[in-house]
């Protein structure tokens, strides 16, 4: 930061540490991002920066910032002070240049929207016009102004993911402002991808308690969905305490699909219907699915008394989200039996295979797979060895008649 901006003021610019690192450094916490607001031009300051420091530059000219990435990884945003414009609720705001003062008023909350001076002569100087620090210390999260979520509906899910971060409650006026935002559906009008975005980064930052307070705060009702019912609320507070039982890393599952999956599978809600109102990838629009899938009816073996193989059968394929969504609305009966699939059972693969039996003289046919299936049984259920697997397939194909007859 000295050398960003002794290089700004070289060029005759002011740069600033702005925004959510000055949050996070004034209540002691890490501060992963690291962006910087210059009273001149982003581009040039990241270029001189680059060549001086080694690194390389990505451009992104229509917000008029740039990105210096150092041979260490380290991401530098740099960005160009501005001022925004709505034309109209909901819609991108158009930018153009400004001085720091409306740069910090454009933002979304007062402890947001301070600054740390960086040219050599007032480094590390706060600057604070909103009243940012005040509400900081107050441990609140407020809006800049009345009309802050008509402008921007983004910032009624922001406003949650920075309570939920911080522990911080809504400065009293910011909640009537977001009610009135609620009772206006104001996060309807927004495409998918932009709630979707949101609502990843909620669920990352608070597992266990997203989906209750999207409930608490109507933010469902605002995005147009359906209420999350309290069982649903119930269950996605036991999603790290699952996937800490499965011994599942949460990013792993994806904790968005997880929480959305309880959503919509104890909820009146459709899971392909949510999947695609919040364009979610393929990939994780199945998570959903499956976890929706799980919580609504989950497998009949997990209480059944049948034998490990039995179980191993109807869960292979499940995949972390499946697993964690499975064991939040499980009984403790069905909670052991998935952690014993999950943890000892889930690898495990007969030692033959196909080629083993028609070594034995069987022709290759659709009967292959049951007899695959038996080994595997012998194996997981009788700690058969290879010898014994291969013994149970081959007592599998003999009983089918000729539809596998030896050559």
């Amino acid at each position: 930061m000295r050398r960003t901006g002794a290089l700004a003021a070289e060029l005759g610019m002011r740069a600033y540490l702005v925004g959510g690192p000055v949050r996070d450094l004034l209540l002691g916490l890490p501060a992963p991002d690291l962006d910087v607001a210059v009273e001149g031009s982003a581009h040039k300051l990241a270029e001189v920066l680059a060549r001086r420091l080694a690194g390389r530059v990505h451009k992104a000219t229509d917000f008029m910032t740039a990105t210096v990435v150092f041979r260490d990884g380290t991401d530098l945003d740099i960005a160009r002070t501005r001022r925004e414009t709505y034309p109209e609720p909901g819609a991108l705001p158009q930018v153009e240049p400004a001085g720091l003062d409306e740069d910090l008023t454009r933002r979304d909350f007062t402890v947001n929207a301070m600054a740390v001076a960086l040219a050599p002569e007032r480094f590390g100087r706060l600057i604070d016009p909103l009243g940012g620090l005040a509400d900081l210390n107050a441990r609140r999260v407020r809006v800049l102004h009345d009309g802050s979520f008509e402008d921007d509906p983004t910032r009624m899910l922001r406003a949650l993911r920075f309570m939920l971060r911080l522990d911080f409650e809504l400065e009293a006026h910011t909640r009537a402002l977001l009610g009135r935002a609620v009772a206006e559906r104001r996060l309807a009008v927004l495409s998918g991808a932009r709630l979707r975005n949101e609502l990843r980064r909620i669920f990352a930052q608070a597992p266990a308690s997203a989906l209750a307070e999207l409930q608490e705060l109507d933010l469902l009702a605002a995005m147009g969905l359906a209420p999350a019912t309290g069982e649903a609320c119930t269950a996605a507070r036991l999603i790290p305490q699952a996937a800490s039982a499965l011994e599942i890393e949460l990013d792993q599952a994806g904790p968005a699909a997880v929480g959305l999956g309880l959503y919509a599978g104890l909820s009146p809600a459709d899971p392909a219907a949510l999947g695609e109102r919040l364009m979610l990838e393929a990939s994780e629009r199945s998570r959903l699915q499956e976890a929706a899938r799980v919580a609504a009816a989950p497998p009949d073996e997990l209480t059944r008394c049948e034998p490990d193989s039995g179980l191993h059968l109807a869960l292979r394929g499940m995949s972390p989200a499946g697993a964690v969504a499975c064991w939040t609305i499980a009984g403790e009966r069905a909670r052991r039996r998935l952690e014993h699939y999950w943890l000892d059972l889930r690898g495990v693969s007969a030692d033959i295979t196909g080629e083993d039996l028609k070594a034995a003289g069987y022709q290759p046919g659709p009967r292959f797979a049951d007899a695959l299936e038996a080994a595997l049984a012998a194996k997981i259920d009788q700690s058969a060895d290879r010898d014994g697997q291969l013994r149970a397939a081959l007592e599998l194909l003999a009983t089918d008649g000729d539809a596998h007859s030896k050559r």
